[in-house]
């Protein structure tokens, strides 16, 4: 997380048991096609661990290899990642929700978000040393000097598509409340970039942490819609 390596490691141990409880929950009431998105928060938690370990190593005064290896796994996460899991995630539901057209349309978002994905991250695969981590007011910044970093981040047109693979395709599923986790990441967006802008993707993943106890809630709709109905 964001803020010091306890929170970091204390986010880490309440989302990863919520993500594995939560994909026990999914693949128990028959919701196979929502266990990479109840498995979220799990790979969340694994993203916290990782900033975790990356405070120890600034704290520490740039322990090495610790610093190199956290901050290309935390980078990982976020340039790569997401970009395949969350429109792989909206794939997946759509077998269960949507029409054959949209399925297919959702493939190809997700093919094409891989691709682009795997591309942002491996300048910083192949050259770790152009990125530099750094404490900033409270905060890690990871400064990184890759054409494609600047792109993501200083360039409108480079912000709406890393946000557009992640967003669109959760808020164009039918099913109400995977659209309104959709709308819930794209409002963190907004508040993090006006509150956090130079630490960005350090802080909107600590949003998206939170925001991803929601998905237990989602997984768990048919159980506690079965409550309601014996009560």
């Amino acid at each position: 997380m964001c803020f010091s390596a306890s929170a970091s490691f204390t986010a880490a141990a309440v989302l990863v048991p919520i993500g594995l409880y939560g994909t026990h929950i999914a693949r128990s009431t028959d919701q196979k096609a929502y266990v990479p998105l109840a498995m979220t928060p799990a790979f969340f938690g694994t993203q916290q661990f990782v900033e975790g370990l990356q405070w120890t190593a600034i704290d520490g005064g740039g322990i090495e290899p610790l610093g190199t290896i956290t901050a290309r796994g935390f980078l990982f996460f976020a340039y790569c990642f997401w970009m395949i899991w969350i429109p792989y995630c909206a794939y997946r539901i759509s077998q269960a929700t949507e029409t054959e057209g949209m399925q297919t349309r959702l493939r190809w978002v997700w093919i094409v978000a891989s691709l682009l994905g795997i591309g942002f991250y491996i300048p910083v695969f192949f050259q770790p040393d152009l990125v530099q981590p750094a404490i900033t007011a409270g905060r890690i910044v990871y400064n990184v000097d890759t054409v494609w970093h600047n792109f993501i981040n200083t360039e409108p047109v480079g912000q709406l598509v890393y946000w557009g693979f992640i967003v669109l395709p959760l808020v164009a599923l039918k099913d109400k409340a995977v659209r309104a986790f959709g709308v819930m990441i794209f409002v963190s967006i907004f508040l993090t970039w006006f509150t956090h802008s130079r630490a960005f993707n350090s802080v909107w993943c600590f949003y998206s942490a939170v925001l991803s106890i929601m998905i237990l809630w989602i997984i768990n709709r048919p159980r506690l819609k079965n409550a309601r109905a014996t009560s």
